[in-house]
């Protein structure tokens, strides 16, 4: 090759190099065609929002922090809200009271609690159940075994039927019997039963257990001292333990003190030596029955404890009375509510405490009474009223009240042993429950004991003639029934 090809040759070939370097060079300025320009503003703005994630994942601590009041309507669905409830001046409201502040954490609502005497109570009850739906001052009542049949034939109270079957409530907890009488009426369930002042024979275990009594009894009657079970025993018993104890010719211990002033207590006395008699109010037709012989026979029996075993005065006593007499040890036994049994057995209450037993009444069968939660139609708040009384029923409550002191309905909390330990007389009580008879369920039921006390009282404190005093409640007994939306024939 000559010089000038040569030269030519090798300046094409440096001019090649030069431009593939040049295209090498060149080559990352390719990049803007896959990531160009606005690749930069378009991953730009993801970093503002990423960014306002924080904002967002932020709040979620103020929403995790009000985690529990997001959570709160599960644990408190009546925050805010407030029911008033009507009570009786009793212990049982008192054990209620002490365990409303728990209700009142786990729900959120305020319950306002009004507290009024028998008498009183009722007074102003009755007019707050007459006005319309929702307009009535209470939300909750307590409702006596007396009222059931006029407050369900006026209709005033709420059914609670639809309320147990969503709560899925057991009302089968409840002894059968304190259920018919303060639960569910002609297949309608209009109350809760809350407590009981069931009536059984109170007597001196002291005395009963005496060697020296227990030897002199039998002597003089061929058989052993016991607690009496039918009425003819009792009349002995009551009669062999009145007595003059120091000899100055007046008897300081009677065998039994008895409510004899007109009122509720004497028609009491009467009908559980009635019920031991196996004898009723009506018969199946609403007849009265009380002028049979069952009714005769018992006011016959009443008047004989009164004239041979009782404190001449009893026809002056009420409650307050009799009980005072017993606990100065004056009295062998008396008829009495359970809830007796722990003050009768107080040491600061008593005399004779550490020595007071319980039995069935003679016959088998007490004065059954109680008290029924119930919500009137002129309840303002009946959602917020079926809670508490969904609570206050529930098993947890009601254990809680019965160790307390409360006095049970629920027939389980009887053969609790811990509860048995601290009240041995439950076995006691729970078949004075089951075994008892309340007074008839109709709309003239109170009525119907005002004029049983009132022939009574003539008899014992006047001496009207017994079969004459009950034809005369018969007469106005038969009236009473005619017309009631709660009588059946």
């Amino acid at each position: 090759m000559d010089k000038s090809r040569r030269k030519l040759y090798v300046s094409v070939m440096t001019l090649l190099v030069l431009f593939s370097f040049l295209l090498g060079a060149c080559a990352p300025q390719a990049a803007p065609t896959q990531a160009p320009a606005p690749v930069e503003p378009t991953a730009a703005p993801v970093q503002p929002t990423a960014a306002p994630a924080e904002p967002t994942a932020a709040p979620a601590e103020p929403t995790a922090a009000p985690a529990e009041p997001t959570a709160a309507p599960p644990e408190k669905p009546f925050a805010g809200q407030e029911i008033t409830v009507l009570l009786e001046t009793v212990p049982d409201t008192n054990y209620v009271q002490e365990l409303l502040p728990k209700f009142e954490e786990e729900t959120g609502m305020k319950v306002n609690v009004e507290v009024l005497t028998y008498v009183a109570m009722y007074e102003k009850l009755v007019p707050q159940l007459s006005v319309g739906e929702g307009n009535g001052a209470y939300d909750v009542i307590v409702v006596d075994k007396q009222w059931v049949g006029s407050f369900v034939g006026a209709d005033w109270l709420t059914p609670l039927d639809d309320y147990i079957a969503a709560s899925k409530f057991d009302t089968s907890v409840y002894i059968p019997a304190m259920f018919k009488m303060l639960g569910e009426v002609g297949g309608t369930t209009y109350m809760l039963p809350f407590y009981n002042y069931t009536m059984g024979l109170y007597y001196r275990t002291d005395l009963f257990e005496d060697p020296a009594n227990q030897e002199e009894y039998k002597a003089k009657y061929g058989t052993d001292l016991k607690v009496p079970t039918d009425m003819d025993e009792f009349v002995k018993v009551a009669q062999f333990m009145t007595r003059d104890l120091d000899g100055d010719g007046t008897v300081d211990q009677y065998g039994i003190v008895q409510q004899l002033a007109r009122g509720v207590g004497i028609h009491a006395e009467w009908a559980n030596i009635f019920f031991g008699l196996d004898g009723w109010y009506y018969d199946d037709q609403w007849n009265p029955t009380v002028n049979d012989a069952a009714g005769v026979d018992a006011l016959n029996y009443l008047i004989e404890l009164y004239k041979t075993a009782g404190p001449p005065g009893s026809t002056a006593y009420n409650f307050d009375e009799q009980v005072a007499l017993f606990n100065q040890g004056k009295a062998a036994t008396m008829y009495s509510y359970s809830t007796m049994f722990a003050p009768l057995n107080d040491p600061a209450n008593s005399k004779v405490a550490g020595h007071v037993g319980l039995a069935v009444a003679p016959g088998g069968h007490g004065v059954n009474g109680g008290w029924g939660w119930a919500i009137p139609r002129s309840a303002p708040n009946p959602d917020a009223a079926w809670a508490f009384l969904n609570w206050v029923e529930s098993k947890e409550i009601a254990r809680e009240r019965a160790k307390l002191g409360g006095s049970p309905m629920q027939g389980w909390l009887f053969e609790d042993p811990e509860l048995i330990a601290m009240y041995p007389f439950y076995p006691v009580e729970q078949e004075m429950l089951a075994s008892g008879k309340p007074v008839p369920i109709f709309g003239g039921a109170a009525q119907m004991v005002d004029i049983l006390a009132r022939e009574l009282s003539l008899a014992v404190a006047e001496g009207k003639d017994p079969q004459k005093a009950m034809d005369d409640a018969a007469a106005e007994m038969a009236k009473l029934v005619e017309n009631d939306p709660m009588v059946k024939r």
